[in-house]
C-alpha cells in the first residue's frame, strides 16, 4: 500500500494507522483509550491520525530506556 510515511495520507484514519503499526483496528481502539500519548484527533465522532504525531509517537516510543 504505502513504502514509506511520507507517502501516507497527511491525517489518517485509525484503520490506516493500525495497517502502519500492525495492529487489528480494535487493538488501536484499545491502545487509544488506554495510552493518553497517542496522537488521535476526535472530529466529531470519528477519530483520526496525524500522520507527523504518529511517526513521531513512534520513535518516542522506540527509544530505550
Amino acid at each position: 500500500m504505502y513504502n514509506n510515511f511520507d507517502e501516507l495520507p497527511l491525517m489518517l484514519t485509525v484503520k490506516e494507522a493500525a495497517q502502519v503499526l500492525g495492529l487489528a483496528p480494535t487493538s488501536l481502539y484499545k491502545l487509544i483509550e488506554n495510552d493518553s500519548t497517542f496522537p488521535v484527533l476526535l472530529m466529531g465522532r470519528r477519530k483520526g491520525v496525524p500522520r507527523e504525531e504518529l511517526k513521531q509517537w513512534i520513535h518516542e516510543k522506540s527509544l530505550r530506556k
